[in-house]
């Protein structure tokens, strides 16, 4: 038995942890034949309400043209460390974030040792995303398919693991921090069968065909990208496939899912969920649970929030380079331009007071008081509960 990444996927009930067991949730057999069927109303209206502000930001984004922003380079690259930093971190890696800064500096010119475990894996994801950043899933569905999936986690788990690459062939168990088994996924010798039916799922909620074959596109049949990525999320660590990574690999290769939308494609590299999934480490691991034992809804609307937490991060970032422009062009010379030059360099909601200018300007006090007033008027400032503060507010 091997415990495969961190995950404490549990339930405690009257005091006891119990062990779940695969119990073919979301499987069905029609006609003699595994069929993947997620147990999730697609028409929910919650997450049809969490899909439409996803697609606010998607298409804002879009509208603001990433591509040609000043910033892109510093989101970009931001996007990935984040990424690496916390997909390893929720299994335990110590890096801290700027060490992972430092081994994404560094890390194609001078190589890495196994000794090096750490540094290696969060290596290994970087790979992995210029990897997935190279595919094209919305144009070609084999940029998606069972061999991807196998690839993505081989690169992942390149020198880290003594396992043969592919699904695995052993038997393996998520066990919680005392050692106890929390979940059983299914035998080895049923991971073939049960993953076919899963891409047999993918291809038909991506094209709206049955089968390669086909020529008519149902509708009806297509499902919502990042409906899609979710479902596909939670279907790695239920199946749990690989020995090992597998948890990586759900986030990895439902990152890829996700960019069957259009839109999205255009921006995949600029934002982090694994972030947000960190963030709320407890949500996930329950929601997760959730799922495993028969409801999705939990878990979609959990993914799809950390989505839209992400997105409306770099959409902050954006629209406030955009407006500290904007800003520094409407005060010209002068104080309140220094004084905007010292907040800017703040976050929206940190508290500071104006002793801040007085301590650092040379100017009257009733110099600093008007041009306050002017910051107040353009609105990146705000007062605050006591006297003399004022909090950040250059984005609404």
């Amino acid at each position: 038995m091997a415990t495969l990444d961190s995950a404490e996927l549990l339930s405690v009930i009257g005091g006891v942890k119990m062990t779940y067991n695969f119990s073919y949730e979301h499987f069905i057999y029609e006609e003699d034949k595994m069929v993947f069927r997620p147990n999730l109303n697609l028409f929910d209206y919650d997450i049809q309400q969490l899909i439409l502000e996803a697609e606010r930001n998607i298409g804002a984004l879009a509208r603001l043209g990433l591509k040609s922003h000043p910033l892109e380079p510093t989101i970009l690259r931001n996007s990935l460390v984040r990424t690496a930093h916390f997909t390893t971190k929720i299994e335990q890696n110590k890096l801290e974030f700027k060490e992972v800064e430092q081994v994404y500096q560094s890390y194609k010119k001078n190589p890495l040792t196994i000794k090096q475990k750490a540094q290696l894996e969060v290596k290994n994801v970087f790979e992995t995303y210029e990897y997935i950043y190279s595919l094209d899933p919305n144009k070609d569905f084999s940029d998606m398919d069972e061999p991807v999936l196998k690839k993505i986690q081989q690169t992942l788990m390149q020198n880290l693991t003594g396992y043969p690459d592919g699904y695995r062939s052993i038997p393996v168990a998520l066990q919680d921090s005392d050692g106890q088994v929390s979940y059983q996924p299914p035998a080895c010798n049923e991971i073939p069968l049960l993953m076919r039916a899963y891409f047999s799922w993918l291809f038909t909620s991506v094209t709206g065909l049955s089968n390669p074959y086909e020529t008519n596109v149902v509708s009806e049949k297509k499902v919502h990208p990042l409906i899609i990525s979710g479902i596909t999320h939670h279907l790695i660590g239920y199946v749990h496939p690989f020995p090992d990574g597998n948890g990586r690999t759900a986030r990895a290769f439902s990152t890829l899912v996700g960019l069957i939308h259009n839109d999205l494609s255009t921006i995949k590299d600029a934002f982090s969920v694994e972030e947000y999934f960190d963030k709320r480490i407890e949500d996930y691991y329950d929601t997760l649970m959730t799922a495993t034992q028969g409801n999705l809804k939990p878990f979609i609307v959990f993914y799809l929030e950390c989505v839209i937490a992400s997105l409306t991060k770099v959409l902050k970032e954006l629209q406030r380079y955009d407006r500290i422009k904007h800003i520094r062009e409407l005060l010209g010379k002068g104080h309140a331009k220094t004084m905007f030059e010292l907040i800017a360099r703040m976050e929206d909601g940190e508290i500071f007071h104006r002793q801040l200018f007085d301590e650092t300007l040379d100017a009257s006090p009733s110099s600093i008081a008007k041009n306050i007033s002017k910051l107040k008027d353009l609105g990146v400032i705000i007062p605050g509960e006591n006297r003399g503060e004022y909090i950040i507010s250059i984005v609404d």
